[in-house]
């Protein structure tokens, strides 16, 4: 079996404050960061509470939301009245 080293993705703090501003949520920060969305907020996070001690407020960040599946009822529909014939 062989063993994989994770490697740590590093940014600046301006490439990170840059994606920030110019991103609305939280996977956008990361895909230009090239960091994980987990790692990603929580960088936004302390770097949001250090901030607003200064009186410095970072845009809101919105969590990307799923996308709902298809809705495949009347396709699986079409398919049992095949089947049943």
């Amino acid at each position: 079996m062989e063993k994989t080293k994770q490697t740590r993705v590093r940014c600046s703090d301006k490439k990170f404050l840059e994606a920030v501003y110019d991103s609305k949520t939280y996977a956008e920060i990361a895909s230009k960061t090239g960091q994980k969305v987990a790692s990603t907020r929580t960088r936004y996070d302390r770097i949001k509470k250090s901030l607003l001690a200064r009186g410095v407020t970072l845009p809101q960040m919105q969590r990307s939301k799923p996308q709902k599946a298809i809705n495949n009822i009347d396709a699986m529909i079409d398919i049992i009245k095949k089947l049943q014939e």
